[in-house]
């Protein structure tokens, strides 16, 4: 059988990017580029500017200099709304999660948040394995159960292209963590890319590992 036509074709670069915080530089120059199915992680200490970058890529923090392009045009080209529908992100930790909502609640509150199709929170629930979790509070799931639902969250968002993921391997377990790698590898078979910061050794297939060069906070 024939493999199916890629669904997403979109280019990003980043064309000399500089980040600041608190006045400090912390990564000046740096250059990427991902093409239709491409991967990078962002390696680097901590404090280097891996999560700032993200940010930057995701249009919430200004670059100091250098820029960002979508199929070589400015990003924000259409303004932030028409970016913000291209991504998914996934933040370094879950204090974002609504402890008293309920698994099934917290994605279909983000299903509606984001527009998605009421299928979506299946496929949420379904990619990350939260099916058995479904009416359980999030207050009374453990670390690892709740990263695995910030992840789930952001799965819910299959036509974004691009995946801005800050250390989605955090207290994943190592079943988790291949329902993970396994919704990668089928984003990036329809041609989507992604963009990854994290410091854990785990094997994202044919995924370059990109040094930030940046000191410790």
């Amino acid at each position: 059988m024939p493999a199916a036509k890629p669904l997403f074709s979109d280019v990003l670069t980043l064309d000399g990017i500089a980040g600041q915080r608190g006045g400090r530089m912390l990564f000046s120059g740096f250059s990427l580029s991902l093409a239709p199915g491409a991967a990078a992680i962002l390696t680097g200490p901590n404090g280097a500017g891996k999560s700032s970058l993200l940010r930057i890529v995701a249009g919430a923090l200004p670059s100091f200099a250098g820029q960002v392009l979508w199929n070589g045009e400015s990003f924000l080209e259409n303004g932030h709304g028409v970016h913000a529908r291209r991504f998914a992100f996934v933040p370094p930790d879950d204090r974002a999660l609504k402890l008293l909502e309920t698994v099934g609640e917290t994605l279909s509150f983000w299903a509606r948040l984001r527009d998605l199709p009421h299928a979506a929170i299946g496929h949420g629930l379904a990619a990350m394995g939260l099916g058995p979790l479904r009416d359980t509070p999030v207050r009374l799931l453990s670390a690892g159960q709740r990263r695995r639902l910030s992840v789930a969250r952001a799965l819910m968002q299959e036509e974004s292209p691009l995946w801005l993921f800050d250390e989605p391997f955090n207290g994943l377990d190592a079943a988790a963590e291949g329902l993970f790698l396994s919704a990668l590898l089928r984003h990036r078979a329809r041609g989507g890319m992604a963009l990854i910061a994290s410091h854990h050794p785990a094997e994202v297939q044919d995924a370059r590992r990109v040094p930030l060069a940046g000191g410790a906070a």
